[in-house]
């Protein structure tokens, strides 16, 4: 039987960056939600992870020029994006044992942090390798949309694997899954303007000194 769990004129410039940054309380998604739904076989011992539409594309890491208040503030000054998430159709009781998981391997460059869904944004804490943080977590099957973060333009790619494990996070040996997830960062020219105007004033200061 299958049960589920399931980012010349200086003065001019400078001016338009200074006005552009607003204050906001919570951060955007991004996009829509872009997750894969998590399934359990407990008597094949399986252990599957579907995308919830076959158009999942890269997300887009934006900056929008905002400072945000609380624990949300970690995410200032960077592109980041939370499309990406998990989700579940049902519960499945796995008594003391837990859904796991694990980032196997990321580009270098990307912050992640614990996010919720729908009007929850999360703890903000640092995850999957962040700030020392253990590469892996426990997943409770509620929808999950964590925050991923950067400051350098390029292309990311994260790979996880899924897993049955106990509550120390001893992987069981059923089946597992495997998902990769993609992300852009790519400025728009004002945003890189700011960084440069910013370059340009904190090496003058320097040069002061």
């Amino acid at each position: 039987m299958l049960r589920s769990i399931h980012f010349i004129v200086l003065s001019a410039a400078a001016a338009s960056v200074t006005t552009s940054i607003a204050s906001a309380q919570a951060p955007p998604m991004g996009g829509p939600m872009q997750m894969y739904m998590v399934s359990v076989d407990t008597d094949m011992q399986t252990l599957m992870a579907m995308p919830m539409s076959p158009d999942f594309t890269t997300v887009e890491l934006q900056n929008y020029g905002e400072s945000y208040s609380g624990d949300a503030a970690i995410l200032d000054g960077t592109w980041f994006n939370r499309q990406w998430g998990w989700n579940s159709g049902g519960f499945v009781d796995l008594g003391d044992n837990r859904v796991w998981i694990e980032l196997l391997s990321a580009t270098p460059g990307l912050s992640v942090y614990s996010g919720g869904a729908f009007g929850n944004p999360g703890t903000f804490d640092p995850i999957f390798g962040t700030d020392g943080s253990s590469s892996r977590i426990a997943w409770n099957g509620a929808m999950l949309h964590n925050w991923y973060a950067g400051t350098t333009p390029g292309f990311y790619a994260h790979t996880y694997r899924l897993y049955v494990g106990d509550a120390d996070g001893n992987d069981l040996g059923w089946t597992s899954a495997q998902v990769e997830w993609t992300f852009n960062i790519v400025p728009a020219p004002t945003a890189m303007a700011a960084f440069a105007i910013g370059g340009l004033f904190a090496g003058g200061r320097r040069r002061r000194r």
